[in-house]
């Protein structure tokens, strides 16, 4: 275990001293590879609480964090603050406590899905890809039934076949 790493602590520390706050600040680059897109995590900044209850010790973590994600319709990039906690528990059979991990998860979890720049935004147009929000086209993308394609299909009559080998 590595006794100098900012993020794993000494349980008998945190007992001897009651409980222990730390505020951390790593560099977004320490979490490149939890995303897709390496450039995503633009600010990290963590809050560790640890409090001594009898035979454990408990973490409460908070991730405070800036990203830019791209609209899910429309594929602007978005500057946005994310947030969120968890906490963890640690038996007294432990000489450290690295927390490395469980705020790698974290910050795994912590951009959504889908974003959107705004709840009316008008996405990319399907034919001719502008962004619509900024211009409008003439593109005409209609109402097709979900069917359509199929109108021209031929299926094979294999009922046929096998009434011959018959």
């Amino acid at each position: 275990m590595q006794e100098n790493n900012e993020f794993v602590f000494k349980y008998a520390d945190i007992l001897e001293e009651g409980g222990l706050e730390v505020k951390l600040s790593p560099p977004p680059a320490l979490y490149a590879d939890v995303f897709d897109r390496p450039d995503i995590l633009k600010k990290i900044r963590l809050e560790l609480n640890f409090s001594v209850g009898g035979d454990s010790i408990l973490l409460e973590g908070r991730v405070y964090a800036e990203m830019e994600l791209e609209c899910s319709r429309c594929a602007d990039p978005i500057a946005r603050a994310f947030e969120d906690s968890f906490d963890e528990v640690y038996p007294d059979t432990l000489e450290y406590i690295d927390t490395r991990e469980v705020i790698r998860e974290t910050v795994g979890l912590l951009a959504p899905i889908k974003v959107l720049c705004a709840d009316a935004c008008k996405g990319r147009c399907l034919v001719c890809g502008i962004n619509r929000n900024r211009k409008t086209c003439g593109c005409s993308t209609g109402k097709m039934s979900a069917f359509e394609a199929l109108k021209g299909l031929k299926i094979p009559d294999d009922n046929k076949n096998e009434k011959k080998k018959l």
